[in-house]
């Protein structure tokens, strides 16, 4: 597990500069997903004109699919991934709360890490 936290953490660094790995609006998790199944991540809050970004890496052996939806379920960005890791990034355009899906798309159980960035 602590060398998937460290990918997630290195896809951040890469995407928002170092200073992401410290950052106090991040929220990581690992968990698993059975075959076709869905994790969900709810109530996060954002203000207008306020970036986040979501990134996932799983296991390699199912892929993958991560998903951020509005108040509103209406889609705001998406991501598929089998080896590599799912990065979404999205700019509110009000003050918002918005959720987030993990998706595994295929029928074998998969573990996965979770990170966060706002």
């Amino acid at each position: 597990m602590k060398i998937r936290n460290f990918a997630i953490a290195t896809v951040f660094a890469s995407l928002m500069g170092a200073a992401a790995l410290h950052a106090e609006s991040t929220v990581t998790d690992q968990d698993s997903l059975n075959g076709y199944s869905r994790m969900t991540y709810n109530h996060i809050s954002l203000d207008g004109g306020e970036q986040a970004a979501v990134a996932v890496k799983g296991a390699g052996n199912s892929p993958l699919r991560v998903s951020v939806y509005d108040y509103k379920n209406n889609l705001i960005a998406y991501s598929n991934c089998r080896v590599e890791a799912c990065v979404v990034r999205w700019v509110a355009n009000w003050n918002a709360d918005f959720y987030v899906t993990v998706e595994n798309l295929g029928a074998y159980s998969t573990e996965y890490g979770f990170a966060l960035r706002r």
